[in-house]
């Protein structure tokens, strides 16, 4: 039971998003073990505008450099509770939100070998998918920092459904370049006492993700979730984005290959 809820906590590991998507802009994200200075993956991100809604292209990739995992946001439903598709390479996995005909449908497919599992997905209060965490802190910054919020129905693909979250501040922080907020996530049940909990850091000034401490949705090569670290320095944010270069991010081929432990 326990790993299986690492599993379902691990969902949240997917929430950096920059504080906007006013025009194309890139960043990138470094995922290092948790407790030691070795780098596991990279995720860089390309947000931009397409079909009149803000979108989101996120390449996981190796330490060399080599990407295996491809998410595409679209925020069209909503910038809290946006569509995505998430696909990893390296066993077919494939999970993500979808709207067919103005209905919406939470999908999982386990491997390339395994049948999809779907479902209808309903919209509860405070509910949150994926990415749209970043525009749910930035639209409840105040009742965050102040006494928290609790239930946040975060959606968790592989139980097609939410499960319910609280979060709160945690405490401030100064930093080299600048001052940090940080939150804590835990599941708002009995049982959360015994579950990792998820720290995630933003800047105060520009309410822009820094770092993320805790269980990761990218899995080892056994399976398990990792538990990382991962950083988002503002030095490497660009505004000098391309549609060529989100084309290429876009259309970029996945390898297989990757072993992560």
């Amino acid at each position: 039971m326990q790993h299986h809820r690492y599993s379902q906590i691990a969902g949240l590991s997917a929430l950096g998003i920059a504080s906007g998507c006013l025009a194309a802009q890139a960043y990138q994200g470094y995922a290092y073990a948790s407790g030691e200075h070795r780098l596991l993956y990279q995720e860089t991100h390309w947000l931009y505008s397409a079909g009149g809604s803000e979108r989101r292209l996120v390449l996981y990739s190796c330490p060399d450099g080599e990407p295996f995992e491809r998410k595409n946001v679209d925020t069209a439903p909503g910038a809290i509770t946006p569509d995505i598709d998430l696909f990893d390479a390296r066993n077919g996995y494939h999970e993500g939100v979808r709207t067919r005909d103005g209905r919406r449908e939470v999908f999982q497919q386990v491997n390339a070998q395994a049948p999809e599992r779907h479902a209808a997905l309903a919209s509860p209060p405070n509910a949150v998918i994926d990415a749209g965490f970043d525009a749910f802190v930035r639209a409840h910054w105040d009742a965050l920092s102040a006494g928290g919020m609790s239930p946040v129905p975060f959606l968790v693909p592989s139980e097609l459904g939410y499960l319910n979250f609280s979060a709160r501040l945690l405490r401030d922080e100064d930093a080299r370049d600048g001052q940090l907020r940080w939150f804590r996530l835990s599941l708002a049940s009995w049982y959360g006492f015994v579950l990792p909990h998820i720290d995630i850091a933003y800047d105060k000034r520009t309410q822009q993700l820094r770092e993320y401490k805790g269980v990761s949705n990218i899995r080892d090569r056994k399976g398990r979730n990792l538990n990382v670290l991962i950083q988002f320095p503002p030095s490497e944010r660009r505004t000098d984005v391309s549609d060529a270069e989100v084309d290429r991010a876009m259309h970029r081929p996945l390898t297989g290959r990757c072993v992560l432990q």
